[in-house]
């Protein structure tokens, strides 16, 4: 099964890490990963943007959207608002958005050391097949 980095920002990464937050969601203006690439199953490597990958979760449960529109994102924002954890002023960056990937994340677990992953360009999730942590 694939495997997946998701560089995430605070205090989204924190949210996780507390269980606080359930569902991680990428909203999108092409169809790029993680949409028809994430599946039950999978494990994400959640990185701390600009930092390291310093734990894992499993995916339990997938859901995607398109032809979104901004009352469609709203109305799912309002949907899975509790477990998103989402701040107030999220959804007026994603307004222009068409896709939304939600992923349910089992509970993460934090790795006995920090991975370093050397990525170079902007991408928010990365699709890795053979990496440190897979058993």
């Amino acid at each position: 099964m694939p495997a997946h980095i998701a560089i995430m920002h605070e205090p989204y990464l924190a949210r996780v890490l507390a269980r606080q937050k359930t569902i991680e969601s990428r909203f999108l203006r092409l169809r790029s990963a993680p949409y028809d690439r994430v599946s039950v199953g999978d494990t994400i490597g959640l990185k701390r943007a600009s930092g390291p990958i310093i734990a894992v979760a499993p995916v339990t449960a997938v859901r995607q959207y398109d032809d979104l529109t901004p009352d469609r994102i709203a109305a799912l924002v309002a949907q899975f608002g509790a477990d998103l954890r989402l701040d107030p002023d999220f959804i007026a960056h994603i307004r222009d958005r068409r896709y939304a990937v939600l992923i349910w994340l089992g509970t993460p677990r934090l790795l006995p050391m920090p991975l370093h992953y050397v990525k170079r360009d902007r991408r928010g999730w990365v699709v890795l097949n053979d990496i440190p942590w897979h058993e």
